[in-house]
């Protein structure tokens, strides 16, 4: 009688060992699907955060396009000279950041950096004032960099997840 007693508390020890190891095996299961949940949830923060962060760079950078086109129309040529590599170096890191953004995209940023390039390096050989001729030449180009380039970039960066 002792040895069936014996018998049945193991075997009410291994139901009771196996339901504890399959509910401890389910608990394992639940929280390595809300480990992945928070994981992914981080993640999806960051890239907004990012997004967020290059957006606002971007309203920087037309605002820097903005003072440069005024200092264009007064023929500033010693303050145009110290914003124009403002303006490149703005632009080359929104294109390092966002290494997603299309290649029309990466190619129409370099193609602003080497027109502002142009624009330096013209003003550089300039003696004095600014031309109003070159002036406006100038600020059609910065104004197409505001028109058309920056709103596509955001909203490039706006539809990334």
């Amino acid at each position: 009688m002792l040895t069936e007693a014996g018998s049945v508390a193991s075997l009410v020890g291994v139901i009771v060992s196996l339901s504890g190891l399959g509910f401890a095996i389910l608990q394992i299961w639940k929280l390595r699907g809300e480990t992945r949940a928070a994981k992914e949830a981080a993640e999806a923060a960051r890239q907004a955060i990012r997004r967020n962060l290059t957006i606002t760079e971007i309203t920087r950078l037309s605002e820097r396009i903005q003072g440069l086109a005024e200092l264009h129309r007064f023929g500033d040529r010693v303050r145009s000279l110290e914003r124009y590599p403002e303006i490149r170096e703005s632009f080359l890191a929104i294109r390092r950041q966002h290494t997603g953004l299309s290649e029309q995209h990466r190619e129409s940023m370099m193609s602003a950096m080497y027109q502002i390039a142009d624009m330096e390096r013209r003003v550089e050989s300039l003696e004095g004032a600014i031309p109003p001729e070159l002036s406006v030449e100038f600020n059609s180009t910065l104004s197409t960099f505001q028109l058309t380039l920056l709103p596509e970039l955001e909203d490039q960066l706006s539809g990334q997840t």
